[in-house]
């Protein structure tokens, strides 16, 4: 141990809890904010710095009280380890930090078709526990575009009204140059979300507690490729489970184009390749426990659209300034089109799925 940065923070937080001294740190991934692999006489953990945006008391609260929830439920999950004095999380400076056991398993660069299932699987199992989490309607509303400068609050993830606000910004502080067509295809597909995704729709559809980020970087799988573990509660929030299914329709069912480093922002919102087989792989194993309605299965392309436009969008507070146009309009239309062009065969192929 060489008393670098990171040890001694590790040792500061770990000062909070009675796990013995600390042996080894390792840095682990995160974006928002950054995971340590920690080992002490006592075990192996992760020790994880909450992002700024869902580090309120209320937000810590809420989401380790669903983690209980989920773990006496049988869901493949970690639940926070206790401080000494009793709470699940500390502060040091400001940040939330929080321990958990470490939970060994492989994470998916590119996701097989057994893991594709087992991640649909267990997605539903996961929309089956929230159904009985007492509080699963009462996590606090979001700022979700605050990193962009927009203090708006939404209890709505990815309200459309919200993301032409992020888009707007973002092209009124810079020339879009060489990637307009790419904006104008955000600016059609944000005027769609508008219009056929507006409050109406989005309440009309069936409601879960959903996970809110449910990508590859967040689960991990044991050696036979079923699902081992499902991780990274902040954003989940009482929605449409469209939401979630969009998710794991592209960032589980798509194929990358390049090798997945989850704790790399350029990596996690690289655009990849649909396929209708595989979006049917993936609402097909989701569906045959958790029929899916037809007004779902209409929404799906819009949902996927909101969420990639908010994806890319939020991702740009991550990078330098001058490198935001090319982040956020990169390949940006590829997975757009695709829908376009698409979506008429997947709703085909998805008839008998309905209740």
């Amino acid at each position: 141990m060489n008393g670098s940065p990171q040890e001694e923070l590790a040792r500061r937080v770990l000062d909070h809890y009675d796990l013995g001294p600390l042996r080894l740190v390792e840095q682990h991934g995160g974006t928002a904010g950054r995971n340590w692999r920690v080992e002490t006489s006592k075990g192996t953990w992760l020790l994880r710095t909450r992002g700024p945006r869902t580090s309120s008391d209320e937000a810590v609260a809420f989401d380790h009280a669903l983690r209980l929830h989920l773990v006496s439920l049988g869901v493949p999950t970690a639940a926070p380890v206790p401080c000494c004095d009793g709470r699940t999380f500390t502060r040091i400076e400001e940040r939330a930090y929080e321990v958990y056991p470490f939970v060994s398993g492989v994470s998916a660069a590119k996701a097989t078709d057994v893991q594709v299932r087992s991640a649909a699987r267990g997605l539903a199992a996961f929309h089956r526990a929230g159904a009985s989490f007492p509080q699963a309607r009462t996590a606090p509303p979001m700022t979700q575009y605050a990193t962009l400068g927009i203090p708006d609050v939404s209890r709505r993830p990815e309200d459309p009204a919200l993301l032409r606000k992020a888009y707007a910004r973002l092209c009124a502080k810079n020339r879009t140059g060489a990637f307009v067509e790419a904006a104008d295809c955000c600016h059609r597909w944000l005027s769609r979300l508008q219009n056929e995704f507006g409050p109406a729709t989005y309440d009309a559809l069936p409601h879960v507690l959903t996970h809110g980020d449910y990508t590859l970087a967040n689960l991990l799988f044991d050696s036979r490729g079923e699902l081992g573990g499902i991780f990274d509660f902040d954003w989940a929030r009482w929605a449409p489970r469209v939401r979630d299914l969009a998710d794991g329709m592209y960032f589980i069912g798509a194929v990358r184009r390049t090798r997945l480093n989850p704790g790399d922002i350029w990596s996690l919102t690289d655009a990849s390749d649909f396929s209708l087989e595989r979006c049917v792989l993936w609402l097909r194993a989701y569906g045959e426990t958790e029929p899916l309605a037809p007004e779902e299965i209409r929404a799906l392309s819009l949902a996927f659209a909101a969420r990639w436009l908010s994806v890319r969008a939020e991702g740009t507070a991550k990078v330098p300034v001058e490198d935001r146009l090319r982040f956020c309009f990169r390949d940006i239309a590829a997975p757009l089109d695709w829908l376009d062009a698409h979506w008429p065969q997947v709703r085909a192929a998805l008839g008998n799925l309905q209740p």
